[in-house]
């Protein structure tokens, strides 16, 4: 834990993090001029990058506890959301989808199939860790490489082309169905997607229970904090690492679900080009430390959190080419974020 249990309140990386995005969203939203942070639009785009980039990384997180680091998030993604329009494609014929759209029994299907997929390549990394001996890094950086070159080959060889349309409105409801909620000193209603948010709430009650409340989850953080201590001890940290590995690239193909939904495409060029990044510096800026055993998912969400306000208040602070700034600003910040809680965690042991 990135910062004793039992350790006062004040003293935890969460509650230095709430103030941090408190403050960043006060500041955006009293330099712009126009005050657009605090619209519901906004607060609807907020909650959905939000929650989108908590899903998958939760279990990068996850995986950065138990020690390993996973570099193939984005590109399981995209191959989640090829198998996920694949599959739909296959069941459902052209003039049916066109007419009928997508039933139930069609969407479960290709959500357990692409699910079992992503369970598959969680195995891989985990056999090739373990079984060749491997560094994470290079089992995983090679799936980055390899997956993103295999779900094209796919995409071409069955649709010959590298994105798979699927016009179903009840595909795109996956990410697009809306739930209004009433925001108090918000003129109009927050449109909600409650699709990704009632999956992120899942995600994360059941990673938090698992971390927080079963053996198997303090297993997960020996492993990370000394891996031949935890061997020593008669931990099994092979089948650990299966297990981290596995949840890791399950939250990647949850993910590619609903990002295929929100473009209503399967995408194997460019869809989560960068995300595994994203995920470990949203785990980073929240507290978990890279060599493992160190830190909490509810930083990884406050991180999230963190990083999307960021990102979404530069356009609204810098008007003009506001692009050409982001990544130098949000650089800056995960840096300077990271650095204020190793300071002050090491000044609280």
């Amino acid at each position: 834990m990135s910062t004793p249990a039992g350790g006062r309140w004040w003293q935890r990386t969460e509650f230095w993090l709430l103030l941090a995005n408190l403050l960043v969203y006060a500041v955006v939203l009293l330099l712009d001029p126009q005050h657009n942070f605090g619209s519901a639009t906004s607060l609807q785009l907020l909650l959905t990058e939000t929650t989108m980039l908590g899903i998958f990384a939760i279990g990068t997180t996850i995986v950065i506890l138990s020690g390993g680091i996973d570099l193939s998030v984005g590109t399981v993604i995209a191959f989640s959301s090829i198998i996920f329009t694949v599959v739909i494609k296959k069941l459902v014929p052209a003039a049916e989808l066109s007419r009928a759209g997508v039933g139930p029994a069609v969407l479960v299907l290709a959500t357990l199939a692409t699910l079992l997929v992503s369970l598959l390549i969680g195995l891989l990394h985990a056999a090739l860790i373990t079984g060749l001996n491997l560094p994470p890094f290079i089992a995983t950086l090679g799936t980055l490489i390899g997956l993103r070159s295999l779900a094209r080959v796919l995409s071409q060889s069955l649709f010959q082309s590298d994105k798979i349309a699927v016009s179903a409105k009840q595909f795109r409801a996956l990410y697009n169905a809306t739930w209004p909620v009433q925001v108090p000193l918000v003129k109009d209603p927050v449109l909600v997607r409650w699709v990704p948010l009632l999956v992120f709430a899942l995600v994360a009650v059941a990673g938090m229970v698992v971390m927080r409340r079963t053996v198997l989850g303090r297993h997960l953080y020996a492993l990370g904090g000394n891996e031949q201590a935890a061997r020593l001890s008669g931990i099994r940290t092979n089948r650990l690492k299966f297990v981290a590995y596995m949840i890791g690239s399950f939250c990647g193909g949850l993910a590619g679900i609903l990002y295929a939904a929100r473009e209503g495409q399967g995408n194997a060029a460019n869809l989560g080009v960068g995300y595994e990044l994203n995920a470990i510096a949203a785990a980073v800026v929240g507290g978990a430390s890279l060599r493992g055993g160190a830190g909490t998912l509810t930083g990884t969400i406050l991180g999230a959190l963190f990083l999307t306000l960021v990102v979404n208040g530069i356009p609204n602070l810098i008007k003009i080419d506001s692009s050409l700034y982001e990544g130098l600003i949000v650089g800056l910040v995960v840096v300077l974020a990271v650095a204020v809680n190793q300071l002050r965690t090491r000044g609280t042991r």
